[in-house]
Order: C-alpha cells, then sequence, then structure tokens
C-alpha cells in the first residue's frame, strides 16, 4: 500500500455526523480489521483472506481502507469476518480474540443474548431458532441452566448493504435505513407520520453495522407488562475519543467481566454503568488520565407497544473517581454469586439425563443497585436505601403476590425491601467497615451510636417479657423495628427527624458510644443541608441491626424471599 494512494473509503472520529454511536461503529470496525491481524498469525482462513482483498490504515482517530475489487463483494466479505456464528452463537472476532473464546459458546453468550434483544431484536434481521435451555457443567458435582436462542443458518448478510452498494458507499446523498442499526429509532406512527427509522450518508450507515462489536451488554432486573415478565437488556457506549486507547481498554474489559455467566446481570443503570469502568475507565483512572463519557439505553417492552422493545430508560455519565473507587468496594462485598438450589423431593429422583435439573442459580445483591445509582450520581452511598428503586417494583411485586399466596397475608412492597434489605446486612456492614465509603467519621461513628442505642432498646423489649405478656421477644422486636422504621421514613424535615431520633436516643438511655460522639451526632442532627444524612444513617443502621438473642428471620418466609430472588 502506497501512503500516496487514495484511500477507496476513510472515517475519521471528527467527521460530519459522527454521534457517539456512529464513532463507536468506527471503533467496531477498528476492533475487527485489528482482530483480523491476530487470527490471521493463528492460521484462520477468514483473517488470511480479509488481508488479501482489503489493505487498511488505521491510527488513534481514523480508518482508511483500500480494494481493487468490486464494493458488494468485498464489504460483503468484510461483514462476513466481522460477524459469525459458531454452534449458533455469534462470533465477533474483534472481541472474541482467545481460542477459548471460539471454542467454548457459552463464553460467547451473553454477549449473544445482549445483541438479540438490542440491535439484532427483530427476527427479520437476525433469523432464531426457539428458546431453548442448556446445562453447563461447572465441575464435578454442580451445574447451571442458561437460555438462549440460536442463530438460525449462520449470520446472514444484512439487505441494507446492497443498498449501500448500490449508492456507492462515498456518495453524499442520504439514503434511509431500517431502526436495527440506531436501536430506539423505530416510527412511532406508521408510513401515516413521515417519520424515518433511519437517515444519512452511505458511508456512516455502513460503520453503523459494527457498532454492537463495540458495546458492553448487561441484563436488567426484570419487568411486568400486562400479565407476563419480561427481559430488559441495556447496552452500554462508550464514548470513543482515541481509537488506540478504547481498544486497549475496551478489550481487556471484555475478558475481566462480560465473558464469565457470573457478571452480566445488574440491579440497575448506575450498577452497569459503573461495573464498566471498573474494568475500563478504571484503568484510565489507576494511570490518572481523564474518565470518558458513557452511554447506556435500557431496551424492553411496555404495556402500550408490545410489538419491539423499545428504549426504557438512558443515561450518560462521567463516572467520577470517588464513585469508581467506592464502587471497586461495593462490587468486591456485594458480587454476584453460584448458590447452590434447594431441589426439591421429586427433583433428586432418578431421571433421564436431559431433565437433569441445575443445582446452581445467580444471586445478586438487589442492595447493590441502589448503592450503584447513588454513587453514579455522587450523592452518598446510603442515600435512600430504604426506598424501592424503580427497577425492582416488578420484581417486588411478584415477591408480594407469592407471599400472599403462602401466607395468606399482605404485605407492603416497602416492608418487603425491608426485609430484602435485612437478608443482605453483613454485605452492608461490611461497607460500613469500610473507610472509603464515607466522607466523614461522624457518618460511621452515626451508625455505632444508633446500633448501641437499638441493642439498648432490645434489652428494655427483654426486660418487658419478665413482666408477663403474650408476645415473644422476636414477635416484640419486629413491631418496634417496624414502628421505628414507618417513623422514620415519614419524617420529611429537619424538625421531625431531630425530634424522632432525639427521643430514641433518650429512650435507650446513656451509653459509651453516644458520651464518646455526641458532637458528631448533634452536627448531623442539627445540620441546615444534611440533616437528612442523620434519618438515611438511622435506617442504614436498623437494617444492618443483628443480636445474638434474635432469630434474623423466620426460616419459612427466608426461603420464600430468597426463591423469589432466583
Amino acid at each position: 500500500m502506497a501512503d500516496d494512494l487514495t484511500p477507496t473509503v476513510e472515517w475519521k472520529l471528527s467527521d460530519e455526523g459522527m454521534g457517539i454511536l456512529e464513532r463507536a461503529g468506527l471503533a467496531g470496525l477498528y476492533l475487527s480489521l485489528t482482530a483480523a491481524d491476530e487470527w490471521a498469525h493463528e492460521g484462520l482462513s477468514q483473517a488470511v483472506e480479509i488481508k488479501r482483498i482489503i489493505e487498511w490504515k488505521v491510527d488513534s482517530v481514523s480508518v482508511q481502507l483500500w480494494w481493487d475489487q468490486k464494493d458488494l463483494f468485498v464489504l460483503s466479505k468484510l461483514l462476513d469476518w466481522a460477524w459469525q456464528s459458531k454452534d449458533g452463537i455469534i462470533f465477533a472476532p474483534g472481541i472474541h480474540r482467545t481460542r477459548d473464546s471460539l471454542e467454548h459458546p457459552w463464553m460467547r453468550l451473553e454477549a449473544h443474548s445482549g445483541m438479540l434483544q438490542t440491535f439484532f431484536q427483530h427476527n427479520r434481521v437476525l433469523p432464531r431458532e426457539a428458546q431453548s435451555s442448556e446445562i453447563i457443567q461447572l465441575d464435578e458435582n454442580d451445574t447451571f441452566s442458561v437460555s438462549f436462542k440460536k442463530i438460525r443458518k449462520g449470520f446472514p448478510q444484512p439487505k441494507e448493504l446492497a443498498k449501500i452498494v448500490r449508492v456507492g458507499i462515498n456518495c453524499e446523498k442520504f439514503i434511509e435505513m431500517k431502526s436495527w442499526i440506531h436501536p430506539g429509532a423505530a416510527k412511532r406512527f406508521g408510513q401515516a407520520g413521515g417519520e424515518k427509522d433511519w437517515a444519512g450518508l452511505p458511508r456512516i450507515a455502513f460503520i453503523l453495522m459494527f457498532a454492537p462489536i463495540a458495546c458492553a451488554y448487561f441484563k436488567m432486573p426484570l419487568s411486568k407488562v400486562k400479565s407476563s415478565y419480561f427481559q430488559n437488556w441495556a447496552f452500554l457506549v462508550p464514548e470513543v475519543n482515541n481509537l488506540d486507547e478504547f481498544a486497549r481498554s475496551f478489550i481487556p474489559a471484555q475478558r475481566a467481566s462480560y465473558n464469565e455467566l457470573l457478571h452480566i446481570g445488574v440491579q440497575s443503570l448506575g450498577d452497569a454503568c459503573l461495573r464498566f469502568a471498573c474494568g475500563y475507565v478504571g484503568r484510565q483512572f489507576a494511570k490518572r488520565q481523564k474518565t470518558h463519557k458513557l452511554y447506556i439505553t435500557t431496551m424492553g417492552q411496555v404495556g402500550h407497544y408490545q410489538g419491539q422493545s423499545i428504549r426504557k430508560d438512558i443515561l450518560d455519565v462521567i463516572p467520577s473517581s470517588d464513585s469508581i473507587q467506592r464502587y471497586v468496594k461495593v462490587i468486591k462485598i456485594m458480587a454476584n454469586m453460584f448458590v447452590k438450589r434447594q431441589l426439591k423431593q421429586q427433583d433428586t429422583q432418578d431421571t433421564h439425563e436431559e431433565d437433569i435439573h441445575p443445582t446452581l442459580y445467580i444471586r445478586q445483591p438487589t442492595a447493590r443497585g441502589r448503592i450503584a445509582d447513588n454513587l453514579i450520581k455522587n450523592l452518598y452511598w446510603y442515600n435512600d436505601l430504604l426506598i424501592p428503586p424503580r427497577w425492582q417494583l416488578d420484581e417486588l411485586e411478584r415477591q408480594r403476590q407469592q407471599y400472599r399466596k403462602k401466607y395468606n397475608e399482605d404485605i407492603s412492597q416497602e416492608r418487603l425491601w425491608f426485609s430484602n434489605l435485612q437478608r443482605q446486612w453483613r454485605e452492608l456492614m461490611d461497607l460500613i467497615q469500610e473507610e472509603v465509603m464515607w466522607e466523614s467519621p461522624n457518618e460511621q461513628a452515626f451508625v455505632e451510636v444508633f446500633h448501641s442505642t437499638l441493642r439498648l432498646l432490645l434489652s428494655k423489649e427483654e426486660d418487658a417479657i419478665t413482666r408477663g405478656g403474650s408476645r415473644n421477644l422476636h414477635e416484640r422486636w419486629e413491631n418496634r423495628v417496624e414502628k421505628i422504621r414507618r417513623e422514620l421514613i415519614h419524617a420529611k424535615t429537619l424538625a421531625l427527624t431531630r425530634k424522632l431520633i432525639v427521643e430514641l436516643l433518650s429512650e435507650g438511655g446513656g451509653n459509651r458510644e453516644l458520651t464518646k460522639n455526641k458532637k458528631s451526632i448533634w452536627h448531623l442532627l442539627n445540620h441546615p443541608h444534611d440533616w437528612k444524612k442523620a434519618k438515611d444513617l438511622s435506617l442504614l443502621a436498623l437494617v444492618t441491626f443483628t443480636d445474638k438473642r434474635l432469630a434474623r428471620l423466620d426460616q419459612t418466609k427466608k426461603d420464600i424471599e430468597e426463591n423469589g430472588n432466583e
């Protein structure tokens, strides 16, 4: 290739019309081309062929391509290389760069499912088979079940490519494309509204076909639409300002976080952004480089339009260094984990091999969603911790219905959320012990004082039992805790919050922690702006309080709540 020859086509990050997704598309093309260099050394025939028919030059801000054969033939071969199917699961060499990912379909499964639920959601764009399940053997004793849809008959050539070639990839005339290349751009009012799915230059349309490669995918909590539950998926688009830096950070982040079954599930958009940032911008932060903006879009179904998944929420943020530092602790303490499934008796009986039940399921700490959303907004991590996040409401309603069916009694979503948080008290206590999580020592001291007060109040309830009564300690304490929770939640002003907490501290009586930290307590209780911290810290202390005199939860109720979180 001679440097003085004019390239057949060229893209720059700074070109007109290059938005966030378009720059991601150029990054996806960059990844696919550089992967061809790596896979050609491995002897992969398609990579060798691509290097034979196309020449390229890439740098930090641009991609140039040269070819001397028919456009349709060359561009078709390039797309065939970038998008492949192995065992019915998407294989994108740009991000799947190891032999393990090529030979083991499950290592590509979550990216495959995420792409099918966002960019390639329509069966007409990417035909697929019916939903199927597969049991993965993790070790000698433990198995895990995954559900997915396989691609039918390989990865088809996009029909839109013929339109691009017919007009000319360098033509300055706008063309219209289907909305799969820009999720969420579907017409709202059909043909009568005069809207278009997408319109732009042919060369921009072409690089958008590579955008899914440069995105990360996350499985969001379920949501209820009418009478059914649907899985929401989010795709995250990093802001690409330098192609070389992007590749160096993105590929290791993919290997570290998204090719493992445990790491794909998140509890909120903030959880997804910070999960990605720890592996991507976290590396840049460690080098004291500038962090980049992240755009994340949630795709899911809604009741008024069930023809396809649409954009349900969008978030664009620049994670702060403090948020990343604190989330590193959060994700270490509140990581997704495999949990042994309690098999029913009929499941343990001899069955055919195809009827084997998985022994594990993935549990995700639900508190992580609220904490991550607080961190991404640069709020203190325990802000409104006892208020259920909106992404948890449908799942809470499902748990509430199960509770009603099992016990023939109602429970509010707020109380059920409090109960769920109580089951995560160990993780929350571990966070409380981490100094990096606090803006001031006064906050940590406040929790210790409130724990001491609760312990004294428990002792008073224990003393009351000796004077007679029909309720045991567990019942008396549950009622007392619920009363404190409701009163704290309903305290909406500084005066009400201060009055309630001072009364509780007075009722508990003097204790060493209160005497030692009385200035810190009063500073928070009487602060004109930060008084709400006192309320949220009191609720945090309430949900993490434990004592050897108490059983944490009734075991039967705990079982149904755990099963509701599978």
